[in-house]
Order: C-alpha cells, then structure tokens, then sequence
C-alpha cells in the first residue's frame, strides 16, 4: 500500500514539473519585459532632460545628480543671483553659454546680449539657471560644443 501511494505522488508531481516550468519562464518574460520597458523609458526620459533635439543644447544636470549632491554636503561657488537678475534685467536679447565645471574652474555661465556686451558668472549648480531661463525664455547653449558668438567683443573686459 506505501508504494501504491508513493507511485501516486511521484505522478502528480511529475505532472506539476511542467507547470512549475511554465511559471517560472512567465515570471521571467514579465522581468525581462518590465526590464526593456524601464530601459526605454529612461532613455527618453533623458533625451527630454538633455535637449538631444537640438544640437549644442547644455546638459542639465539630473535631479538624482543634485540630490546626491545635497546629500554629500557638496559646497560650490557662491552664487550671485541679484547680480544674475540684475544683469539680466539690464540687458536685451540675452543668451547663456555654459561653461562646464572643470579641475580648474567651477561651473560657470556666460550671458550675452544682443549688442555683445557679455558677464561670467560662476555657478553651485545649474538647477538656478535652468529655473531663470525657463522663466525668461533664454537660450541656453554648451559653450564646449557651439562656442561663443562673434558679437562678443574679445577687446574690451566684461562689465564688473
């Protein structure tokens, strides 16, 4: 009587195996799918952050980026953000050029406006540029990747 139920076990197992197969490679195809799905889904969540549609646009830092950032306590450069909204309301035609951050030199941005007057000014990070520009419609370019504009006028010092 044992081996007749032990022989019955042994064919409902044997009957499950294929079962427990099926599942194990369904739970599988549902990882590699939300795997694809989280891949493409940052790749375009990136293309909207970093501007890839229009050539020589800067690349905004990520906001995970930032975080990590304050988290570190990691200091920058005073900003001088009247002086950045002083400027900005003093000229017309404005655009920023980023410079990035360097070993040498911090994160910095160069205003320019319409008649070639022109300002650095260093940054902490980019998250109040990004905010300014929004608001007042700037045109924000990598100046590693497009340079500064022929209307700078390279004889004359920036304004102090």
């Amino acid at each position: 009587m044992a081996r007749a139920e032990g022989a019955a076990y042994r064919g409902r197992v044997i009957r499950l195996i294929p079962f427990i197969v099926l599942v194990v490679l369904a739970l599988w195809g549902i990882r590699m799918a939300a795997r694809k799905a989280n891949t493409i889904a940052l790749r375009r969540s990136r293309a909207r952050i970093v501007g890839a549609d229009r050539p020589g646009a800067y690349d905004w830092d990520r906001r995970t980026d930032q975080l990590k950032r304050e988290v570190k306590r990691v200091g920058g450069p005073t900003e001088q953000r009247a002086d950045i909204v002083a400027w900005l309301d003093a000229h017309v035609g404005v655009e920023a050029y980023v410079e990035p951050k360097t070993v040498v030199s911090p994160l910095s941005v160069v205003f320019v406006d319409e008649a070639g007057e022109w300002r650095r000014f260093e940054l902490a990070e980019d998250r109040f540029l990004k905010a300014i520009a929004k608001e007042r419609r700037i045109k924000v370019m990598d100046a590693t990747s497009v340079g500064y504009p022929p209307r700078i006028r390279r004889d004359r010092p920036p304004e102090a």
